[in-house]
């Protein structure tokens, strides 16, 4: 028997389909990251600089409170609702203007970046 994702079932296994019998399912193929093979040095370096911050970033998050977050916020001057995932993606962002990935590292950097662009007016 046959799934519409292209791979077959055997039992309780799914086995994918591999070769000519393959077919494209944009569901389950993340977009293409850059591998280090294809990295200079200086992209590899700027990639490890940006994995090691943003790790670090996210330690000090994981460290605080909604209300530690709501504070920062208040002290920004900000009168936003604390939305843990948005939270993340603007983190993720700032740790990006600081600490640039090369081209293509990170697929959706544009949409988190946009949402810190009101950031760079102030």
């Amino acid at each position: 028997m046959e799934e519409a994702t292209g791979s077959v079932i055997r039992g309780d296994e799914h086995q994918p389909d591999v070769g000519e019998n393959a077919t494209p399912n944009s569901r389950s193929a993340p977009p293409r990251r850059r591998r280090k093979k294809d990295m200079t040095p200086e992209e590899w370096s700027a990639a490890m600089a940006f994995i090691q911050a943003a790790i670090d970033d996210l330690k000090v998050y994981m460290d605080m409170t909604e209300e530690d977050v709501e504070d920062e916020y208040r002290r920004a001057g900000k009168l936003h609702k604390y939305d843990p995932e948005m939270e993340l993606k603007k983190r993720y962002a700032r740790v990006a203007k600081k600490h640039p990935p090369p081209a293509g590292f990170v697929p959706e950097m544009d949409e988190y970046l946009e949402l810190i662009e009101d950031e760079d007016e102030d």
